[in-house]
């Protein structure tokens, strides 16, 4: 099925490329902000080598600007991507229903055919936009902050690192018990 979801994004993979090469480039910039701002504060401040200070400061507007545009070909371009998969499914699928018997829609209400046509192809869509991109740029955003926190302390790094995974078991596991929409709890 994976396999399948993947096909079809093959007729738009420059789009997809771009995409999330862009994504990809906002978030090492997302990254770099914070330590480039440490360096502007810690070291160049005190210096008041105001050449420099006012040199870092337009190169940090020039990386804003870049991850800027990077953001807006990501919200942009990639929402194309995913209207464009959500269109050739949603083709794909309005033939599909075309070709069924006449026994199909006494069976199936057409309300319910409709929801599966708009709302699940709308959702489906979206992941196809934001699942991949977003998977591999919470996995690069938490190890490269856990490796510029080790650059800046290992021990409250480690002890972060240790506590996270810890702490998202036990708010998921308390989410699910106090989950108002839970079948057991009705």
């Amino acid at each position: 099925m994976l396999k399948q979801f993947i096909s079809y994004y093959k007729p738009y993979k420059a789009l997809f490329i771009l995409d999330f090469s862009c994504a990809v480039i906002a978030a090492l910039l997302e990254l770099a902000f914070p330590v480039a701002v440490n360096q502007f504060i810690d070291q160049l401040l005190p210096s008041r080598n105001w050449s420099w200070i006012m040199l870092a400061v337009l190169g940090l507007l020039f990386f804003y600007s870049i991850n800027t545009v990077m953001q807006f070909v990501v919200n942009y371009w990639g929402h194309m991507l995913g209207i464009n998969i959500e269109t050739t499914m949603r083709k794909q699928l309005f033939e599909h229903i075309q070709k069924q018997s006449f026994s199909f829609f006494d069976n199936n209400k057409t309300g319910h055919l409709l929801s599966r046509l708009t709302n699940d192809l709308f959702d489906i869509g979206e992941v196809a936009h934001h699942g991949p991109e977003d998977v591999f740029i919470a996995v690069m955003s938490l190890f490269g902050s856990f490796v510029l926190m080790l650059t800046i302390n290992w021990k409250l790094a480690c002890l972060t690192f240790v506590l996270v995974p810890i702490l998202t078991i036990l708010i998921v596991f308390f989410n699910k018990k106090n989950d108002p929409c839970d079948d057991e709890n009705l």
